[in-house]
């Protein structure tokens, strides 16, 4: 008897400690609780991240001007960080510094370089520039500020030791004859041109009356002249180092004159930036003295409905890539990125605002 309920005892402890023993382990897998499967959530697209391969239309001036080298310079350096197949047509139809901002309202392209001081005379006068009309939007800023040209007069030295006239207002003053050789109409140098007369009191038809000659023609063309003998003097709105005039001025013997402060507090009602500048910087041969001046900066101008990632990505390659800009001319060093979105504020791109106030430029 003693022997059954000891064995009675040992099968009970057994089945006693194997209950003690179990685990979840044991748990049917039917009665496991399901494990809830990570979430995936959708990548995240970056700011101003571009995904599909974009074709861009960037007109440009001639091949001979620091527009043509500007233009191709960021055309250059956005197809490094744009989508693979992306392609950018820069052609040389731009029509100059003064109208640009028409042909990108027009649809003619989708960025173009051209003078802030253009665009900003265009949205405050009536009838626009030259007549084209008032603008009241369709274009946006991204990149304001890449230089700083000044309004360049230069005489030949034949001329100024033909007549001792060493300024535009001694020649008003004596009314000396000479031959004017400018650029065409449409170019900001050509309105440069007519609004000095303008601060001068003068106008073209008056140089006319006393025995002046007006001629309209290329900047290659102006330096041919020059070098013949049949140019005296040339006005113009040029950037620092521009290839032509440094070819003009090493061909022929020049000056390049300053204005009196009358003249340059004239224009500075315009709008211009009144300031000194300084001998040698423009790399011209014969900008041996500091001379008081005038000046306005190149912007970089896009239609309004540019894809704003886009816009941003454009801005943020333009002003982290000084350097290159830099290394393309020498013009360009005068640009400041942390003030890129000055001068034409209120027409700045959402997708240059975003990037100029997340590197806190803007706060």
């Amino acid at each position: 008897m003693k022997k059954v309920i000891a064995s009675l005892l040992v099968v009970l402890l057994v089945f006693g400690l194997v209950g003690c023993s179990s685990s979840n382990n044991d748990v049917p897998e039917t009665n496991k609780p399901a494990q809830e499967e990570p979430e995936t959530k959708p990548e995240e697209k970056k700011p101003g991240k571009v995904e599909e391969p974009v074709d861009l239309m960037f007109i440009s001036m001639a091949s001979t001007t620091a527009i043509y080298t500007y233009s191709t310079t960021i055309a250059n350096m956005l197809l490094d960080v744009l989508p693979p197949g992306s392609t950018i047509d820069v052609p040389e139809t731009s029509p100059g510094g003064l109208t640009a901002q028409y042909s990108v309202i027009n649809g003619d392209t989708d960025l173009v370089v051209m003078n802030g001081i253009s665009a900003r005379w265009s949205m405050e006068n009536e009838d626009g520039v030259m007549g084209l009309g008032k603008v009241t939007g369709g274009v946006s800023s991204l990149v304001n500020g890449l230089d700083m040209p000044h309004v360049t007069i230069l005489f030949s030295k034949a001329f100024i030791n033909k007549t001792n006239c060493t300024s535009m207002e001694d020649l008003v003053k004596n009314k000396v004859p000479a031959n004017f050789y400018i650029k065409q109409k449409g170019n900001l140098g050509e309105d440069a041109f007519t609004q000095v007369l303008e601060a001068l009191n003068v106008t073209e038809e008056d140089l006319l009356s006393w025995g002046c000659t007006v001629t309209r023609d290329t900047a290659a063309n102006i330096g041919t002249a020059f070098q013949d003998g049949l140019a005296d003097i040339t006005i113009d709105h040029l950037p620092n180092g521009q290839a032509a005039t440094v070819q003009l001025t090493t061909n022929t013997e020049c000056k390049v004159i300053g204005m009196a402060e009358e003249t340059a507090d004239a224009l500075a009602k315009k709008g211009w930036t009144k300031g000194i500048w300084k001998a040698g910087t423009s790399k011209f041969i014969g900008h041996d003295e500091d001379i008081l001046t005038v000046g306005a900066p190149n912007c970089l101008i896009v239609r309004s409905d540019l894809d704003e990632d886009l816009a941003y990505l454009i801005t943020k390659t333009v002003c982290e890539n000084k350097d290159k800009l830099v290394a393309a001319s020498a013009a360009l060093e005068e640009f400041q990125p942390e003030k890129g979105w000055e001068i034409l504020t209120d027409i700045l791109h959402p997708g240059a605002l975003r990037y100029y106030k997340e590197m806190g430029y803007i706060k």
